[in-house]
């Protein structure tokens, strides 16, 4: 639904005069009863008449119980504002105004003894709310203002970081995993990704300088504050298990792997082995061993009997394909370890807390893709072999995935120690993410909107 920001009063007439009106007789109409609706999370009275086969539910108990302001239009209309928008409604009117722009309404507004009445439809659509109803016929309506996130990870049991693109960057917020209610954190033009802290204090992110800085997640207004001014390009922020540092990878090709302590920004270097196009960095719980992915580039070719300026060149990708490594810190003088030499794309998924296996989405053309776990003695394990697995990702002892099956998408757990695989249920829509950290509940992307699991199901939060 698109809402502009301006009220168009001017629009009101042109679209009256061009709905349909349909004005309800006394006899068609029943006197109003009570019924309870649930709105955000608390039980309201609220009208209800039969009008046309149809239950109309009273717009003021609806609105009032969502924190609509109601203004008595001097055309005998009913103005609404409510999250910004300003919404217009008349008696025996099938449409709407939202910010001046028509909209379409599924039943007529009435109005009965001076009150009006609207299908439930019809205010989730105009007021741009959401609702569900259960199996025993009880609505719930949840009219919290949510934020658009391109992005979702958690920050502890309570609270989500949204992250939302701009045309001038990008902004992040806090989201409240309950309610949906969200507050402004992060207002950036060329940050990273901002990588919340194991304990959910911290979050970190570097400027467009390399600069790293902190946010204080448990201060009522929080700031970023710099911890080192080292100014090396850092494409890859990763947490101790323990949150007091900061691994990374450092040079513009992601050459070298290093340790930032947060309490003093001292930099040591972990891994400086030459080699160029790391990525997918993880660290096990001891901060001992490490998991990366390494893509060697295509080398380019040219026909050494034509000029130079013909631009006729080709790129051999040959031994391409993306390899997993391995390095163990603490082993004097070692030298990271090969894992995989496959030819298949391997999507990185992180690695066991302990060290001993690194865990990856294997595509390969023609066939389900795969998530695979290899040992450091390289010993490869398919975990979930016979779906078509879409995202997986490690919290704990637990790995996450989405795979599908027979045109279902479903969720999994997978327990790392022993391999078992869990269904946790079929995904209704168009999922593409399962966002999940240590101490949370799960999340779904579904339809660009995050919804959070919970007994009683799954709960809206973002837009």
């Amino acid at each position: 639904m698109s809402m502009k920001k301006t009220l168009m009063i001017s629009a009101l007439a042109a679209a009256l005069s061009t709905s349909a009106v349909s004005v309800v007789s006394a006899a068609t109409v029943t006197n109003a009863t009570t019924v309870d609706i649930t709105i955000n999370d608390t039980a309201f009275h609220v009208r209800s008449i039969q009008a046309n086969n149809t239950v109309l539910y009273a717009l003021r108990d609806l609105g009032t119980a969502a924190g609509v302001q109601f203004m008595v239009n001097v055309k005998s209309g009913v103005t609404a504002y409510f999250n910004n928008h300003a919404i217009e409604l008349h008696a025996g009117s099938n449409a709407a105004l939202v910010d001046g722009e028509a909209v379409s309404l599924e039943q007529a507004v009435q109005s009965v003894n001076g009150s009006y009445y609207v299908a439930l439809e019809d205010f989730v659509s105009a007021f741009g709310v959401d609702s569900s109803t259960d199996a025993s016929g009880l609505i719930a309506i949840d009219a919290v203002a949510k934020v658009h996130a391109d992005d979702i990870r958690w920050i502890d049991a309570d609270r989500l970081l949204a992250s939302q693109l701009t045309e001038e960057g990008r902004i992040d917020y806090i989201v409240n995993a309950h309610t949906g209610a969200y507050t402004q954190l992060l207002v950036s033009t060329a940050a990273s990704d901002l990588t919340v802290a194991p304990n959910g204090k911290l979050a970190v992110y570097t400027d467009g300088d390399g600069i790293v800085n902190v946010i204080d997640l448990t201060s009522k207004v929080p700031a970023a504050k710099v911890v080192s001014t080292d100014n090396s390009i850092k494409p890859e922020l990763v947490w101790s298990a323990d949150s007091s540092a900061i691994y990374f990878l450092q040079g513009d090709k992601g050459s070298v792997i290093a340790k930032m302590n947060v309490a003093d920004g001292v930099i040591t270097k972990v891994l400086d082995d030459k080699v160029d196009y790391k990525s997918g960095l993880a660290v096990s719980a001891d901060g001992k061993k490490f998991f990366y992915t390494v893509i060697k580039p295509g080398a380019v070719t040219a026909d050494a009997t034509k000029p130079v300026d013909d631009d006729d060149v080709a790129i051999d990708n040959t031994g391409t394909e993306p390899q997993l490594y391995s390095f163990d810190f603490s082993v004097k003088d070692n030298k990271p370890v090969k894992l995989t030499t496959t030819t298949d794309d391997k999507v990185f998924v992180g690695g066991a807390a302990d060290g001993n296996k690194a865990f990856y989405v294997s595509v390969e053309d023609n066939k389900p893709s795969s998530l695979v776990a290899v040992a450091l003695d390289k010993t490869v394990t398919k975990l979930i072999g016979d779906k078509d697995v879409l995202q997986a990702i490690v919290v704990g002892d637990k790995i996450y995935a989405l795979a599908d099956s027979a045109d279902v998408t479903s969720a999994y757990e997978v327990n790392i120690a022993t391999g078992a695989v869990t269904t946790l249920g079929k995904v209704e829509g168009n999922v593409s993410e399962v966002v999940a950290a240590a101490g949370t509940p799960i999340a779904f992307v579904i339809d660009d909107a995050v919804y959070v699991k919970s007994d009683s199901g799954l709960k809206k939060v973002t837009n």
